[in-house]
């Protein structure tokens, strides 16, 4: 397969494009700053650009079997309002259509439209108030998900680890999962989800 990947360098993001190029899928990453990937490869191409622009990401998706978007704010946010996941993934799909791309893989987080115990919905956001603005724009985000007519996965995340791949649990409401998912086993499933029906127009919570 043809993969476009956003936020390739993040911690999650680095991971899929190994794991991919690890099962012989081509990459094209679209990253802000090229000097921060040092991984080198036949099948990987590295595009600088912004993950909101529109010409970049049409450079990135364009041939593309699937997309994965990995891009987020980074571990609890500054608490400041963002809309830099909905607004990329929103012209992404934009871009996708005149280019044939089919299948989009999104990172989501428990506690979005309700999900997960009544610890994450209620008590973590509260205690950590930085959260609140990265769960309304991942609410944002699915909601564009929703009205657009591509194949989309988009998976609410526990916090995520540095670590390697091990079993997950799954659940529709996040309810009954671990706290945390380690970076490698989030890249595994996003990857499993490039294809099949699996999960399709669905949100499915994942914890290790």
């Amino acid at each position: 397969m043809k993969l476009a990947v956003l936020g390739a360098t993040g911690l999650t993001g680095a991971y899929v494009v190994e794991q991919a190029l690890a099962a012989g899928h081509a990459v094209t990453a679209l990253v802000r700053n090229p000097d921060t990937v040092t991984r080198r490869h036949p099948q990987l191409v590295v595009r600088k650009g912004s993950p909101v622009a529109a010409s970049d990401i049409a450079a990135c998706v364009a041939g593309a079997d699937a997309v994965i978007h990995c891009l987020g704010i980074g571990g609890l946010g500054t608490g400041a309002p963002t809309t830099l996941v909905s607004d990329s993934v929103k012209a992404v799909l934009d871009e996708m259509r005149p280019h044939s791309v089919r299948r989009l893989v999104c990172m989501s987080n428990i506690g979005t439209g309700g999900s997960g115990s009544w610890l994450v919905r209620r008590v973590l956001p509260a205690v950590v108030r930085r959260l609140g603005p990265i769960l309304e724009d991942k609410e944002r985000m699915e909601a564009a998900l929703r009205v657009s007519d591509v194949e989309w996965v988009a998976v609410r995340m526990a916090a995520i680890k540095e670590g390697p791949v091990k079993p997950v649990r799954t659940s529709a409401d996040g309810r009954g999962l671990g706290l945390s998912l380690t970076a490698a086993s989030a890249a595994a499933f996003l990857l499993a989800r490039t294809h099949g029906p699996e999960f399709l127009r669905e949100t499915p919570s994942l914890s290790n």
